[in-house]
């Protein structure tokens, strides 16, 4: 993908989520839905005091509305979305686009530098203050906060593997894995949802990644885990 078009979607992409973020923002000020219903406990409010704030949270939407649909225009274009991402339940041109423009596949030899630079690797995927961020936090934050919530509402088939690892958490006698042999405490609920999400998530992006290189005519190699230490995963 040529750069000048790969920028451009990146940029429309990260426009689109800032309309959309200060839609939101302005929804919730106002206390209305995306569908502009009232919500239940919301303040009343005198509307003719608020005449221009509406007018503005309208203009906002429609600049939502109309970038997704050239980002989804530019997404149908793209090889990867009618060879993988079109088939992925869960995933839709917004996300895709996301995908497209932060990642750059031909600087991931291995699965193991999408997971690095999404945030999802071991080591890398927590800030030090005064440092700068050893990931791209975008990124994360929509592959595990939009992509990762999609699945599991949808029912994803990817959602299998968040449910496995959650069951996996919720077993795991954690007495045998504490420093402190008398410490049995799992993780809390919220901590095992993320844990069981970011597993989801990688498991989803290594079948990117094999599809992703295979569509480029690229090297794939198997993620260090399989290739050094002999752990496999079940695809």
């Amino acid at each position: 993908m040529e750069d000048r078009a790969r920028n451009s979607i990146k940029t429309l992409t990260r426009i689109y989520y800032d309309y959309q973020e200060e839609r939101s923002a302005l929804d919730g000020r106002l206390g209305q839905t995306k569908a502009k219903d009232v919500k239940k406990r919301a303040p009343e409010k005198d509307p003719t005091m608020l005449i221009d704030i509406f007018a503005r949270r309208d203009d906002v939407f429609a600049m939502e509305e109309q970038i997704a649909k050239d980002l989804a225009k530019e997404v149908h274009k793209h090889d990867l979305w009618k060879a993988f991402l079109c088939d992925v339940k869960g995933c839709g041109e917004s996300m895709a686009a996301v995908i497209i423009s932060e990642f750059d596949i031909t600087k991931a030899p291995t699965v193991s530098n999408l997971w690095s630079f999404a945030g999802l690797a071991p080591g890398k995927d927590r800030k030090v203050k005064g440092q700068k961020c050893p990931y791209n936090q975008f990124l994360r934050a929509k592959l595990c906060g939009v992509l990762g919530s999609s699945f599991l509402k949808c029912s994803s088939p990817y959602r299998e593997y968040y449910d496995n690892m959650k069951n996996r958490l919720e077993a795991e006698d954690w007495g045998t894995l504490s420093k402190n042999p008398t410490d049995k405490k799992r993780p809390k609920a919220g901590h095992q949802h993320k844990a069981a999400t970011r597993y989801m998530v990688k498991m989803f992006l290594r079948d990117l990644y094999i599809a992703w290189r295979t569509l480029e005519g690229l090297e794939v190699r198997p993620p260090y885990q399989e290739e050094y230490l002999g752990h496999k995963h079940a695809v």
